[in-house]
């Protein structure tokens, strides 16, 4: 009897690695792309949050950093270079979160496929007050795209004002300098601003 049993055993196992049971399978395709979006407890981590958010194109991790106003008590401004305001005219006269979200939204459906996107800041102050603070960073931003003729990387110096509502920190005030002869961000959101 206990001869049958081990061939009984014998043939399943057999029969179980004629199935492919044992092999390892292909991963699956993720149903999401990946993010490194952390909520957002201290100012430092908005700042790396948006950078992140900027390599990765992730539209929703973008526009989390900054302050929404149907949950800030804040509303979002932007002030933009001088240059790129008189470039693109009444495109920045009245600039919000939802122009925010549209401008970068805009940015990635016009990316190149597989393109390279990043956000490289230096910081160069920063100001804390009981609520609030503002850092001051000289920026290099590169975002591969398909407008031909348009550069692929903006410098400059910036300034975020974040404050936290209900313990989560956001961006709720960015206004934007020129420092080198390249274009601005500003001309980024002007040119991805429709």
């Amino acid at each position: 009897m206990k001869g049958w049993r081990r061939c009984g055993m014998l043939m399943c196992l057999l029969y179980a690695a004629g199935c492919n049971i044992f092999e390892t399978r292909d991963t699956e395709p993720p149903t999401q792309s990946g993010s490194d979006f952390r909520p957002p407890t201290v100012p430092d981590i908005v700042i790396s949050n948006l950078q992140s958010a900027i390599s990765q194109k992730n539209t929703t991790n973008y526009i989390s950093c900054f302050a929404d106003p149907t949950r800030s008590t804040h509303a979002y401004r932007f002030t933009p270079s001088a240059g790129a305001n008189a470039q693109y005219p009444g495109v920045f006269a009245a600039w919000s979160y939802v122009d925010e979200q549209s401008y970068f939204q805009n940015l990635v459906a016009r990316g190149s496929p597989n393109g390279y996107a990043n956000l490289l800041m230096t910081q160069k102050s920063s100001v804390v007050s009981a609520d609030s603070i503002v850092y001051t960073y000289d920026y290099t931003f590169t975002f591969d795209h398909t407008e031909s003729g348009f550069p692929i990387a903006a410098q400059g110096n910036l300034q975020f004002s974040l404050a936290a509502d209900n313990g989560s920190w956001t961006i709720y005030a960015w206004s934007d300098y020129k420092t080198t002869n390249d274009v601005t961000w500003s001309s980024f959101k002007g040119k991805f601003s429709n």
